[in-house]
Order: C-alpha cells, then sequence, then structure tokens
C-alpha cells in the first residue's frame, strides 16, 4: 500500500519535531544537570573555605594571645588567660565540626583526623600550661607555652593552610570536570545535530520525490483530462456539423421542394379561386421555416466559418445575436488580425455564442461589444455588455455555471487565459488571452 503525500509529509514532520524535541531535552538535561553540579561544588568549597578561614582566625586569635602571655606585656597573671582560651576553643570546636561536614569529597579522611587529633593535643597541652599557671609555676607555664604548645600551634597552622591549598585544588579540578563536561555536550550535541541534519535530509528527500511523483502522476492526469476534453469538444463539433449538414441538407431540401410545390399548384388554380391566398399562406410559413432552418444550421456549425474566416462569423453571429434579443450588438476588430490555426477558430467562436448567450439571458443589457484584436503573436477577445454584472454566491466568490466552465476550458485547452472582470461602467467583460500558433494549440489538436 502507497503512502499519500499528505501522510508522508505529517511523518516527516513528526519525526522531524520529535528529533528536534529530543535534541532540546537532552540539552536541557546535560546543562542543568552541569550547573547543578558546578554549583554545589561551588557552594560547598566556598562554605568549607570560610570555615577553614574561621579555624584560621581563631589560631591567629590565639598566637597573639600565646605571644602576649609569653612577653608578660599584660599585667594580668597567668591563668587570668583561661577564660578567653575556653571561649576561642568553643569557637574553634564548632568550626572543625561544622567544618568536617563541609569537606570536599576528595580529601581523605585521615587528614580530616589527623585535624581533630592535632587540636585535642593542642588543648590538652594548653591546659598542662594552665595547670602549671594555676599552681603558681608561671615559669613552668612559660615554657611549656613556648615549648610544646606554640609547636602544636604551628602545627595546626600549617595543617589549615594545607586544607586551604587542597580546597583551591578542588576548585580548580571541578573546573577542569566542568569544561570536561561542556566539552562532552557540545560533542554530543554536535553529533544530534548531525543525526538531525541526516534525518532531516532524508525526509526531505523522499517527501520531495514522493511529491514529484505525485505532481508528474497529476500533470499525466491533467495531460489525459485535457486530451479527453480536446476530443470531446472535437466530437462534439463534429456531431454539430453532422446535424448542421443533415439539418440543411435534407430539411432545407425537403422545405424548398414544398415551397416549389405550392408554388406550381398555386400556378395551376385560378387567379380567383379562394385556395390561392391559403396556399400563398402555407408557402410564407414553409419560407419561414426554411429561413429558421439555415439560421439554426449556421448556429450548430457555422459554415462561413469555414469560408470567409473568424472576423466574418463572428462579425454575422454578433448581428444575428442583436437582431434576435433585441440588444444593440457590435462587433469590432483591431488591426490585421491574420491567420488563425483552425483548431482554435472553432472554440474563439464557441467562447463568444456562450458568452453572448450568457448575455441576453442572465444580463438585462441594452447593448454589448464584441473586440477582437491580435498583438505580439496573442489573441486578445473581449466581450463587454453593460447589465447587471455576474451576481455573487453565498461565499462571496462568483457562482460559476456550466457556461462559464466551458469557456475557461476552450481558453485554457489553447494555452490561453480566461478572465472576468467588472466593465468600465457596470456589467460584466470577458477576457480571452489566446496564443496564435503556439505549440500549445497544436499540441491539443494533435492530441
Amino acid at each position: 500500500m502507497t503512502l499519500s503525500p499528505t501522510i508522508r509529509l505529517v511523518a516527516g514532520l513528526i519525526v522531524s519535531l520529535m528529533t528536534i524535541a529530543g535534541v532540546g531535552l537532552y540539552t536541557v538535561r546535560e546543562i542543568r544537570q552541569l550547573r547543578d553540579e558546578q554549583t554545589a561544588i561551588s557552594d560547598r568549597n566556598r562554605k568549607d573555605s570560610l570555615q577553614l578561614l574561621r579555624i584560621q582566625n581563631n589560631l591567629s586569635t590565639l598566637a597573639t594571645s600565646m605571644r602576649d602571655m609569653a612577653d608578660r606585656t599584660e599585667n594580668y597573671p597567668l591563668a587570668a588567660w583561661k577564660q578567653a582560651f575556653d571561649r576561642l576553643r568553643v569557637d574553634l570546636a564548632q568550626a572543625i565540626m561544622l567544618e568536617e561536614t563541609l569537606a570536599p569529597a576528595g580529601r581523605p579522611a585521615a587528614q580530616q583526623e589527623r585535624l581533630v587529633a592535632s587540636v585535642d593535643r593542642y588543648w590538652t597541652l594548653v591546659d598542662d600550661m594552665f595547670g602549671a599557671a594555676g599552681a603558681g609555676d608561671d615559669n613552668g607555664a612559660i615554657s611549656k607555652l613556648r615549648g610544646p604548645v606554640t609547636a602544636q600551634h604551628l602545627e595546626l597552622v600549617s595543617m589549615v593552610s594545607q586544607f586551604l591549598v587542597l580546597n583551591n585544588r578542588v576548585q580548580e579540578e571541578a573546573g577542569v570536570r566542568n569544561r570536561e563536561i561542556y566539552e562532552r555536550v557540545e560533542r554530543e550535541i554536535g553529533m544530534l545535530v548531525i543525526v538531525l541534519f541526516l534525518v532531516v535530509a532524508v525526509s526531505g528527500i523522499s517527501i520531495i520525490r514522493a511529491n514529484q511523483r505525485a505532481f508528474e502522476r497529476v500533470e499525466q492526469l491533467s495531460a489525459e483530462l485535457r486530451n479527453l476534453s480536446w476530443r470531446m469538444l472535437r466530437m462534439q463539433e463534429d456531431l454539430q456539423q453532422e446535424f448542421s449538414r443533415e439539418l440543411h441538407d435534407e430539411f432545407g431540401q425537403i422545405f424548398t421542394a414544398v415551397g416549389t410545390l405550392l408554388g406550381r399548384v398555386k400556378r395551376n388554380l385560378p387567379p380567383d379561386s379562394p385556395m390561392v391566398a391559403d396556399l400563398e399562406e402555407v408557402r410564407g410559413i414553409a419560407q419561414q421555416t426554411l429561413d429558421k432552418i439555415r439560421v439554426q444550421s449556421r448556429l450548430l456549425h457555422p459554415v462561413i466559418l469555414d469560408d470567409f474566416g473568424l472576423e466574418k462569423a463572428l462579425e454575422w453571429f454578433v448581428e444575428q445575436f442583436g437582431r434576435q434579443h433585441g440588444i444593440n450588438a457590435t462587433f469590432e476588430s483591431r488591426g490585421p488580425i491574420g491567420v488563425i490555426p483552425p483548431e482554435a477558430t472553432i472554440h474563439i467562436y464557441r467562447i463568444v455564442q456562450e458568452a453572448l448567450t450568457n448575455v441576453g439571458k442572465h444580463s438585462g443589457a441594452a447593448q454589448a461589444r464584441v473586440r477582437l484584436a491580435q498583438r505580439d503573436g496573442w489573441l486578445e477577445l473581449d466581450i463587454e455588455d453593460q447589465g447587471k454584472g455576474l451576481p455573487l454566491g453565498a461565499s462571496g466568490s462568483v457562482d460559476r455555471g456550466i457556461g462559464l466552465v466551458s469557456m475557461r476550458e476552450r481558453a485554457e485547452l489553447m494555452g490561453g487565459t480566461f478572465t472576468l472582470r467588472p466593465s468600465s461602467g457596470r456589467g460584466l467583460t470577458v477576457s480571452v488571452r489566446v496564443p496564435v500558433g503556439s505549440d500549445a494549440v497544436k499540441r491539443s489538436s494533435t492530441a
């Protein structure tokens, strides 16, 4: 089962939209993941660094206090400094506890344990120092302060500095990972774009080929339909020509013979016979019927078109139309018309015939004008009336009858154009443009 072009177009559109949506969702997911990871790492490192700076600040305050104690710059006993050390001890413990929860995942657990153990040793040594100071041994306390307490303090400062350096290194590594993620996303998006391009290209090519085949088929069917229309018109003309010949020859001869016999009978009667008037009346009726038969015969197939050409045929028909319908109908030929192919003349004649018939039936016009001209290889035909114009349908579009369809079909079969437009005053103008001697007419006639 072959799919219609519409189904192919819809399927291609759905595939393209799904691919684009997939690329968009993947890109959003990757960028969101990258943003979340980068934000989480940056926030954690920032908070951990703040706690390390808090620890470092406490250690710096302790160092200042230790220096003042060792230099005895204040007139306080050494035991009086214990309250300040206890306050710093509480704040330092809180900072270390919070820093432990924010430590980078890449930091070894042993380093964190070393920091805690080093802080515990430091406060043990500080307690020993204040114990000696409380016992009144200030010199021993100062000795402990300048010795193991200061050494342990320096170790703590070194460890905190190492942690800050490690945080900077983790931040740099996070930046490297972020760049790697960006590069990976760029590569994958590039691959998806290539896939999308290939999918759209394949779908587009498939749709284009399907449309080409559909258009070729439509063109083929249109050509067959034009050929069928041309043959139908030719068949119609042939039938009308045959019927016109039969009407003119057979019935014309019959009524001519009837008129002749009536004349012979009249001559054989006495002049004063009452049947003479009756015979003359019957003979007049026969003559009128014969004239109507000849007119209808010419309307069915204008012999004048074959004998004298398009201009004379149109001039005769316009005159007959005006006389029959009581309309002031005129024919105007502008410039030399030249030689028109026989295949086109009958169609042009029928268009004029149909257009004027519509004028007589529907327009209510008192006058009509037919203009014929030839310029630049085109035959231009205008049939203009001053009637009420063409009525509009309920939708606002022109209500097209079978006559208009027939005229348009004949114009297109000749490779020309057919248009309707309002007249200069009121009414309607039928315009036909036909390429005289064009290949279109020749192809249509031989089809």
